[in-house]
């Protein structure tokens, strides 16, 4: 390797020890203005950050004169084992990708009192948790349901009011109970 070559690597770590810090707090701070739980902010962060480090492996080996031919064959063979991994679970990815556009663009968050409309089949409840695969509803009855984060784009969402949740307020032990009532 050459020192230009050792120069260029440094500098794309650099960039990329810079980038991580500064997405990190966006993200840090994005959650916590919209009062979002820290499990979900730690697994956005997580996300990006892993998409993030495969940014770098390419950056770093395009740099390093790997080889476009090296360097097409080892990508190729990974996406190809996690594409034949991924086939009959197509979905996985998309609800990832969907739980992080819905964690910074959706006007909907925990304790939003929502409903899926999905004809015969729709859904409704507070909203306890969106986690990386399901949105978690809580039932009126009490009884706990789950949709994919993918559907979420393809069904319409009707959202009510907005209380406080065990997942978006850590001292919340139970369910509101006096709501509960004033609703019956």
């Amino acid at each position: 390797m050459t020192i230009n070559t050792l120069l260029f690597v440094a500098l794309a770590l650099i960039v990329f020890y810079l980038g991580q810090n500064k997405l990190n707090k966006l993200v840090l701070s994005y959650g916590e203005a919209r009062n979002i739980a820290k499990a979900r902010i730690h697994y956005v962060s997580w996300v990006l950050r892993s998409a993030l480090v495969l940014l770098l492996v390419m950056v770093v080996s395009i740099i390093s004169d790997l080889g476009f031919n090296d360097f097409g064959v080892f990508f190729s063979s990974i996406f190809a084992v996690i594409g034949v991994a991924l086939f009959a679970q197509w979905s996985i990815l998309s609800n990832v990708t969907a739980s992080i556009i819905v964690f910074f663009f959706f006007p909907y968050r925990v304790g939003h009192q929502v409903k899926i409309l999905d004809g015969d089949n729709s859904v409704e409840g507070r909203l306890e948790e969106i986690t990386l695969f399901h949105v978690i509803l809580v039932a009126d009855n009490g009884s706990t349901l789950t949709f994919p984060n993918a559907m979420v784009f393809q069904k319409a969402v009707v959202i009510g009011d907005h209380l406080p949740t065990r997942a978006a307020d850590p001292k919340i032990k139970e369910p509101l109970v006096e709501e509960q009532t004033k609703r019956d």
